[in-house]
């Protein structure tokens, strides 16, 4: 009995104890880059293309999808996504980031895309590297200490399934975005981050007009799975891109799902690759 009373004793004592270990934003992000590749392997990847298949599918509300390819390609702190679609209305995305300036190319003429508008309008998340997660030599998190931007713990939550790590991050320089990205705890693998904004309602000219509107609400995820081993470093096959935003007008959903089947690492870029084409 002595010894029961000391074991629970020591349960008492220990599980708070351990329970209240909590890992800091500096180790979850060290342990996240182990599990890309080593850290000499990390160094010497200098551009890195990631080719697949993508599907659009149109929400709300709904239309017919679309499909086509997509291509992701970095060299250094450079970046270029782009989408060439079969659709007549939405023939391709194009976001490049050359190192200094953001640009988001036209889907037809004057018009950019609701994608293309939520990133021409918060163009830090490209060139600040997050957009794209590990698959461009971009990535925020490869440099963190040096990157300006704020990152702090969250706790957990549960992202498809998975129990995972929370880090919220403030990009240098201020955004009215709320930024959290998601850790497999077991891996440490890169699930998901997620964009979120809310404006207030705009100001009627009547108290009843005023009441009428609503406030616009904007969310966009991007989550990475299925990551495979390549070369020496673990890039993910599967990637999904979703952006809501409902208010006054309604609201608005589309998903982007590619798979990735093609990768090369440090191939020689052209250095026209980062820039917008007409």
């Amino acid at each position: 009995m002595k010894n029961v009373l000391m074991l629970l004793l020591a349960f008492v004592i220990l599980v708070p104890s351990a329970s209240g270990q909590k890992l800091k934003a500096e180790e979850i992000i060290a342990k996240h880059l182990s599990s890309i590749a080593t850290p000499e392997k990390l160094s010497s990847v200098k551009s890195l293309i990631a080719v697949g298949e993508v599907k659009v599918d149109f929400i709300t509300p709904k239309n017919q999808p679309t499909s086509g390819r997509i291509v992701l390609t970095s060299q250094a702190g450079k970046s270029f996504f782009g989408m060439q679609l079969t659709a007549i209305d939405y023939p391709r995305e194009m976001i490049i980031f050359d190192g200094s300036k953001t640009d988001v190319a036209m889907v037809r003429a004057g018009t950019r895309s609701s994608l293309g508008n939520f990133i021409q309008s918060n163009s830090a998340i490209v060139s600040q590297g997050l957009m794209g997660g590990t698959l461009m030599t971009s990535w925020n998190l490869l440099a963190a200490a040096q990157g300006g931007a704020k990152i702090t713990t969250s706790g957990t939550r549960k992202v498809n399934g998975k129990e995972a790590y929370v880090l919220s991050i403030v990009l240098k320089g201020g955004s009215d975005l709320d930024i959290t990205m998601f850790f497999d705890q077991k891996n440490f693998q890169h699930l998901r981050t997620e964009y979120k904004r809310t404006s207030s309602a705009a100001m009627g000219r009547t108290i009843d007009e005023s009441a009428r509107n609503s406030e616009t609400r904007i969310k966009v995820t991007e989550d990475f799975s299925d990551h495979q081993d390549y070369q020496g470093i673990v890039l993910p096959r599967k990637y999904k891109l979703y952006y809501s935003i409902s208010g006054q007008n309604g609201t608005t959903e589309i998903a982007w799902t590619g798979e990735f089947t093609e990768f090369a690492l440090n191939p020689t870029l052209d250095p026209a690759t980062f820039g917008i084409k007409p």
